[in-house]
């Protein structure tokens, strides 16, 4: 393969994320709506943001010690450059847990402005809301998939022209980037998936039980709750899940 297709991957990857912008330029230019759905709106982004800011500190202390635990079991274990493999495969895990997160990240916060968004088109009709979801639907779908491929072909391409890695020898380092993704995808689905069905059996059972008010009804507390649950489960640990699928499909794909 020419030097100049094995650069095309993060050419292509840094186009993605540059064609996102203009989606979400599309998203944040759109109207707020009136006072009670910003308020609504503000309350549900302020509890994802607290919960993702917490969960993730979590992760990442986790992520450093399972790193630094690879780079010394290769270090002591492994044969000829143990140690510089165990870096390289730790470096590689941490990076893969990084994208991982980010990609979680985005797509909570493309979410919980897309979902204010949304409610405001939906006054002028199902077409303009539709549209609205779709473009932030569209924009946390090309940040993961761009990160995912900017991680993979980046890691490539510094171990065989950056480090001189002979090409058969770079799928195993590559390795470590799906596992990093997929140990923080595990975590963020776990934990965002507990807190959102704690949060809407906890909201159904005060509201329609012991209050006999409908579902998200603006007037149960713990409505808010449920859609920062919805929020942190559906779009933050989604999000990190499909970039950890991603990664781990274009880690087997890597010659």
């Amino acid at each position: 393969m020419s030097a100049s297709l094995e650069f095309l991957a993060p050419v292509i990857a840094l186009l993605g994320l540059l064609w996102s912008l203009v989606f979400w330029h599309e998203v944040a230019s759109a109207g707020n709506g009136n006072a009670a759905m910003q308020k609504v709106a503000h309350a549900i982004r302020t509890g994802a943001n607290a919960f993702v800011k917490r969960q993730y500190r979590t992760i990442a202390l986790l992520s450093i010690v399972v790193a630094a635990a690879m780079i010394v079991v290769y270090g002591l274990v492994g044969e000829t450059e143990g140690w510089t493999m165990g870096f390289e495969i730790g470096g590689s895990f941490l990076l893969g847990a990084l994208l991982s997160g980010l990609s979680g990240i985005v797509s909570m916060i493309v979410a919980t402005r897309a979902n204010l968004k949304t409610a405001d088109a939906a006054q002028r009709g199902l077409n303009d809301a539709l549209k609205m979801a779709l473009r932030g639907g569209t924009v946390s779908a090309i940040v993961i998939t761009a990160l995912s491929l900017l991680g993979i072909s980046g890691l490539y391409i510094l171990y065989r022209f950056g480090l001189g890695r002979a090409v058969e020898t770079i799928p195993a380092l590559i390795v470590g980037y799906g596992f990093g993704a997929s140990f923080v995808a595990l975590f963020a689905q776990l934990g965002g998936g507990i807190y959102t069905k704690a949060a809407d059996v906890g909201a159904d059972l005060v509201g329609k039980i012991e209050a006999g008010i409908p579902e998200d009804d603006p007037r149960n507390p713990a409505v808010i709750a449920d859609l920062v649950g919805d929020n942190v489960g559906d779009c933050a640990g989604r999000g990190a899940s499909v970039h950890s699928g991603s990664s781990l499909r274009s880690s087997e794909c890597t010659p």
